[in-house]
């Protein structure tokens, strides 16, 4: 029986929570391994997902309290898997896999692909924009020892394993609005989701009309008290810098359940699901309003692509509301260590197109529900909890690749206990 070490923040309530449970499930199903946990922080996020049921899994499947003698022992593990950003990886076993999913941009960090040359043997990403983020960046090197150039790229398979589709349980929202025709925006507060643009072209298009609203949930760090307030009278400053409207708009802030978001996304005052983003990994809000049954407006770029093309007319056809976009370098204040390079880009939505597409949703509402129905159809089959994790399954049980022995991993040697 194979010993794994699975690090990454099973506990919280995140994007990678989500991937850690998921490679979790996988594993506790094959029934040839011994499951170590070792549970991390992600970020400001809550530490303990609300799901108590997470708990008892790991007690039951895994060993928890004794990871870290474990690790005092010589080379206690098979395998190494890893979910998070991969500068934070260190090898741990003779094969190491590393799941990841913050590519947001067009390309990734050097420092990652310095990692695959460093011990992690594979890449698990959720789209294929995150894929090619990895196997399109190189960069070039000089090495000092001779002067002379090689270039930098990904030196591991990269394997592509979406979310699951997910029908969550307990009790939703008891929430009204006044207005009978809803959009929905789900986004954390930062320059990525692009939250302004998402506020001042449905305040433009709908400014003389009573009957619209936009229905904005969003966080930030740990939804605390203070949070919530600063968030709200950040919101209501841009909002008021708008003007006069009759449109409205709703803000709900802080960390809601599966059950309560989910709520949300079936509300029948809710019509429809918007964003501006500038780019996504994967896009978790989009993909759960999506199989949820919601048309959707979206930035027509990035990981979200992967799930919202369905069949038509015997064609895989993207079936969205599409806003055109300019791909261009990440502006200064976004940037962010090892995350969002200053070399990348990533899309800067139209706001005509944005305008455009909100009133045809508006007018033409009947059309993008047929759209959304074969959409949600498709995602019931092709994203199952079943479907995915077989892929997930099947991600996890390579064998070893051949040691290869070229000038990057020779330049990288002295730096591999780093």
């Amino acid at each position: 029986m194979r010993k794994v070490l699975l690090e990454g923040p099973i506990l919280t309530k995140s994007g990678y929570g989500e991937h850690a449970r998921l490679v979790f499930k996988a594993l506790s199903q094959s029934g040839n391994v011994e499951i170590f946990v070792n549970p991390l922080k992600w970020g400001a996020t809550s530490w303990a997902h609300p799901n108590k049921d997470i708990f008892k899994a790991i007690k039951k499947f895994a060993n928890y309290n004794n990871v870290h003698a474990q690790a005092k022992q010589q080379a206690p593990y098979d395998m190494h898997i890893h979910v998070g950003i991969p500068n934070e990886f260190t090898k741990k076993a003779p094969f190491s896999i590393c799941v990841t999913a913050g590519i947001e941009t067009d390309r990734v960090s050097s420092n990652w692909l310095i990692k695959t040359h460093q011990g992690i043997d594979k890449l698990i990403v959720p789209s294929e924009h995150a894929k090619d983020g990895f196997v399109s960046t190189n960069y070039e090197v000089i090495n000092e020892t001779n002067n002379t150039k090689t270039i930098l790229n990904c030196n591991c398979p990269v394997d592509v394993v979406p979310y699951p589709v997910k029908s969550p349980a307990g009790p939703g929202l008891d929430i009204d609005f006044s207005t009978d025709f809803n959009f929905l925006s789900v986004a954390l507060m930062g320059h990525r989701k692009n939250i302004e643009m998402t506020l001042e072209g449905f305040v433009e298009q709908f400014r003389d009309n009573p009957n619209v609203g936009l229905v904005l949930k969003t966080a930030v760090a740990k939804s605390s008290h203070m949070d919530r307030l600063i968030t709200k009278k950040k919101i209501e400053d841009h909002i008021e810098n708008l003007g006069e409207k009759k449109c409205k708009i709703y803000l709900l802030h802080g960390n809601l359940t599966e059950a309560e978001l989910h709520s949300l996304y079936v509300h029948p005052k809710i019509k429809a699901y918007v964003t501006t983003t500038h780019g996504e990994g994967y896009g978790l809000p989009l993909f759960e309003a999506a199989y949820s049954g919601l048309p959707i407006i979206a930035t027509d770029w990035s990981g979200h692509l992967d799930f919202l093309s369905g069949p038509k007319n015997g064609k895989n056809k993207k079936m969205f509301a599409r806003v055109d976009y300019d791909l261009k370098p990440v502006q200064k204040e976004a940037l962010w260590k090892d995350l969002i390079m200053e070399d990348s880009r990533w899309a800067f939505p139209k706001m005509l197109s944005y305008k455009a597409q909100l009133e045809k949703v508006y007018k033409n509402l009947g059309m993008y529900k047929k759209w959304s129905k074969v959409l949600k159809e498709k995602l019931e089959k092709d994203f199952s909890e079943e479907v995915v994790l077989a892929k997930m399954s099947e991600a996890l049980t390579l064998k070893q690749e051949e040691e290869t022995n070229n000038e990057i991993d020779d330049m990288f040697a002295s730096l591999a206990g780093g």
